[in-house]
């Protein structure tokens, strides 16, 4: 059954609901709500010239036009928002969420028991990433999150799996692993390409990951197993981390 999401964006934007392929009806979406942002910057522009007393009916259209696709556009965002959760897609960092975590991981899993192989979990963490909400704001934390998503998704191969988990918590899967130090390899290709420094609002800072790493079958043979180690994992590597700052 399908559920409010899916039937409030299509009843916003125009995207066809029988449409059976999910990616055509978020691109259908993001051409609407792109398309919508453009009539808000035209009306506002015209607005900012409109201002003689005597043509104040039309500013004042003008103001209403640009207040109605204002709210059609937010209306519509929040849609896209919920209708892209409901299909495992993180709507600001575009990577796959933790709806297809399982899923993922089972098709990764069972990969591995058929070739022999073994998987990879690196669970991933943003070091201080609450002080940049704090103190520099949201925007900028969500600039910082698609950073980090973008360095993570450029330092895997296609055949891996990256996910934001939640908050400022990212989950890689690494399929086809030899050995432990093949993921110890790729664990440190992600550190060193998320803490290049990166400009945004012209300040430039740079951020550090903390990454904690278990093998399938090594470590575990379960996602909540092998999530259990990652986390702890992760936790220990951030203990070393803020040491080593404090040394």
């Amino acid at each position: 059954m399908k559920n409010t999401a899916d039937r409030a964006l299509p009843a916003l934007l125009g995207v066809r609901t029988e449409e059976p392929d999910v990616q055509q009806q978020i691109t259908q979406a993001r051409a609407v709500l792109a398309d919508l942002k453009r009539q808000i910057a035209v009306a506002r522009s015209q607005v900012d010239f409109v201002d003689s007393a005597s043509l104040v009916e039309v500013n004042e259209q003008l103001i209403l036009s640009a207040l109605q696709s204002q709210t059609k556009a937010e209306e519509a965002e929040s849609a896209f928002g919920e209708l892209s959760k409901s299909y495992g897609v993180d709507i600001l960092t575009q990577l796959a969420n933790r709806v297809q975590f399982h899923e993922r991981f089972a098709y990764a899993i069972a990969s591995a028991q058929r070739h022999g192989t073994r998987v990879a979990v690196l669970f991933a963490d943003i070091d201080g990433f609450k002080g940049i909400n704090d103190t520099l704001g949201h925007r900028f934390g969500d600039e910082v999150l698609k950073h980090t998503a973008h360095c993570i998704a450029n330092s895997v191969r296609d055949v891996d799996f990256v996910f934001r988990y939640g908050g400022d918590e990212f989950v890689i899967l690494i399929t086809d692993v030899a050995q432990a130090s093949d993921a110890t390899q790729v664990s440190r290709k992600i550190a060193a390409a998320v803490a290049c420094p990166f400009t945004v609002n012209d300040r430039t800072i740079s951020v550090s990951l903390s990454i904690g790493t278990c093998i399938y079958p090594d470590d575990g043979i379960d996602a909540d197993g092998l999530m259990h180690c990652a986390d702890a994992a992760m936790y220990e590597a951030k203990r070393l981390h803020a040491r080593e700052l404090d040394l």
